[in-house]
């Protein structure tokens, strides 16, 4: 097999292994959460907020590596009645040993402590009985990498760029955007904002677009030509191997996006080449400014929305925050009567039709929801099956929440929302 064949087999192998574990876009919400809340601490930032959006596996993998370290202190589970037998035994020469004591002591409450659940709260007791085991000495110093901070007012007091292109130019880079994987989540809007900033850059042959070692600051598309794709090699020829060619229609550079690391390879232009360019700050001050733009629209539009009309501005935010948009096609069935329920909608664009089913065997037509209107509220409150069918009639947009989603971050509202509810008519 040819050195390009295997190029080729491992890009789509790494490609599929990033779409299968929805990598891109759970790196992009981490992202998204930071440029949001700012923390002083992002590293512990981001531990609490895997922790909090994914319990279930964090604490999976909490608990096998508290097993596994365990395991290796020689404090196994099985094994830490006979340890602490073995230490009392040996403590019997010595029975003025305050530290001895303290040893059996500290073993028999770890037995005891293995025997119990992994518990959130049992993992960081048992982890901080436990000694540490020594960190080993780095052999050479990580390369830092660092972004500009962006704060809210920077963003409210930006006018987004928006550079002129043809309808060709435009639909060509949304296209580029939206095969890449770092920026397929993106929604049309976001896509549209980024788009409309980008800017032309033209090279010709044998021109660097971007130097291994350098800061990085801009992402690239390319319209037009060819760019290859160098790494520094002391084994070749001019100190340089060519590990890639990029054509029309790929992109490079979006490491460059988050922040200024150096740049892991050099880009020549092979021949005439035509580029769309964006840079780091714009980048940010978009996703930010469409972010917390979204938020808003979304708040403002729950407000107007009976069930949440008791909610504060946070209580609001944080909803807006859960929800997720969803699109249905028309004649497409959201929610089926008899059916376990587990999701809550509200419309947003579109028109749903609710339908009951008759003791004859037809449907009936009970209500039409157009935007603004909800259903599936009793879901997050009772495991009480679907009331009726709801069927969108025409292309149909909602905002959704499933009931694990919403007992995670708003349990304590759930008082205020079953306030909110109508008494059934039944």
């Amino acid at each position: 097999m040819s050195e390009a064949n295997k190029d080729r087999d491992t890009q789509a192998e790494l490609h599929k292994y990033l779409v299968e574990k929805n990598i891109n876009e759970l790196f992009v919400s981490i992202v998204e959460a930071i440029l949001l809340n700012r923390p002083e601490n992002p590293i512990g930032f981001m531990a609490n907020y895997l922790f909090e959006k994914y319990p279930e596996k964090t604490q999976r993998i909490i608990k096998s590596q508290d097993e596994q370290k365990m395991q290796s202190l020689g404090v196994e589970c099985g094994n830490t009645e006979r340890i602490a037998s073995f230490i009392e035994s040996d403590a019997e020469s010595d029975c003025s040993s305050v530290n001895t004591r303290e040893t059996v002591l500290t073993a028999r409450r770890r037995s005891s402590d293995c025997s119990s659940a992994f518990s959130r709260e049992s993992i960081g007791v048992n982890m901080r009985q436990l000694s540490a085991p020594q960190v080993p000495v780095r052999s050479q110093r990580r390369k830092s990498v660092c972004a500009e901070k962006i704060t809210e007012d920077v963003v409210a007091d930006s006018e987004l760029k928006v550079i002129k292109k043809t309808e060709a130019e435009a639909a060509r880079i949304s296209t580029i955007l939206k095969n890449n994987l770092f920026l397929s989540h993106l929604d049309e809007h976001q896509t549209k904002t980024i788009r409309e900033a980008m800017f032309c850059v033209e090279k010709s042959d044998g021109e660097v677009i971007i130097n291994q070692g350098d800061k990085g600051d801009n992402f690239y598309c390319i319209e037009e030509g060819l760019v290859h794709v160098f790494i520094d090699s002391r084994d070749c020829k001019g100190g340089r191997n060519k590990v890639k060619t990029l054509t029309s229609g790929d992109s490079f550079g979006e490491l460059a996006l988050m922040y200024n690391a150096p740049r892991a390879a050099t880009c020549i232009a092979g021949g005439e080449v035509r580029l769309w360019a964006l840079d780091r700050v714009s980048f940010n001050v978009i996703l930010m400014k469409t972010t917390m733009d979204k938020r808003k629209r979304m708040s403002d539009f729950l407000k107007n929305i009976q069930i949440f009309s008791q909610f504060t501005e946070y209580e609001l935010l944080t909803i807006a925050d859960t929800l997720q948009d969803e699109a249905f096609n028309d004649g497409a069935v959201i929610c089926k009567q008899g059916e376990r329920g587990d999701r809550f909608y509200v419309v947003h664009q579109g028109t749903a039709v609710c339908t009951k089913s008759q003791n004859n065997g037809t449907s009936m037509e009970v209500a039409r929801l157009s935007p603004g209107s909800y259903f599936g509220e009793i879901a997050l409150l009772t495991s009480k099956p679907r009331q009726a069918t709801v069927t969108a009639a025409g292309d149909l947009k909602c905002f959704s929440v499933d009931k694990d989603t919403f007992d995670r971050c708003l349990g304590p509202l759930n008082d205020i929302l079953m306030r909110s509810i109508p008494p059934p008519l039944v």
